[in-house]
């Protein structure tokens, strides 16, 4: 089971690759949801989905300093999506259904889950996610966690 670092501003968090890659293909599926959505979003959603199916063992990554920088409305557009994947995850807890979450495709070809995946090590890497969007994760660089 690999780790991989999330990451924005020089601050970040570790998360397993399973809870990056379902939240960011939860967080594509978001941000195809806007209409009118601006060429950044376009690109940070095509990103997003390459990121959470691909199969990138220890290297998945959110890239927000190359989709957001520091662009306050950038930032809030995200914020925004992000509490609505987080909700979605709320709805589902305690857990989504194996067969759902079969079909998002994450973690590439040949990954699946043999059981229902458990939303409370998710919502932990949504506070996170959502904190580090508002700069607020604490500690040095690479010792916060997420799981």
């Amino acid at each position: 089971m690999g780790s991989s670092y999330m990451e924005y501003r020089e601050q970040g968090f570790w998360a397993r690759d399973f809870q990056a890659e379902v939240w960011l293909y939860l967080l594509s599926e978001e941000a195809a949801s806007v209409t009118e959505r601006p060429a950044w979003l376009d690109a940070a959603r095509d990103d997003w989905h390459v990121q959470a199916t691909v199969g990138f063992m220890g290297f998945v990554s959110s890239r927000l300093d190359e989709h957001l920088g520091a662009a306050p409305d950038r930032v809030a557009i995200v914020v925004a999506l992000s509490e609505r994947v987080r909700e979605r995850l709320l709805q589902w807890a305690p857990a989504i259904p194996r067969d759902v979450v079969n079909g998002f495709g994450t973690g590439g070809e040949r990954t699946s889950f043999g059981r229902d995946l458990g939303t409370g090590v998710l919502l932990k890497f949504a506070d996170a996610f959502i904190a580090l969007l508002h700069g607020e994760i604490t500690g040095e660089p690479g010792t916060v966690k997420a799981y």
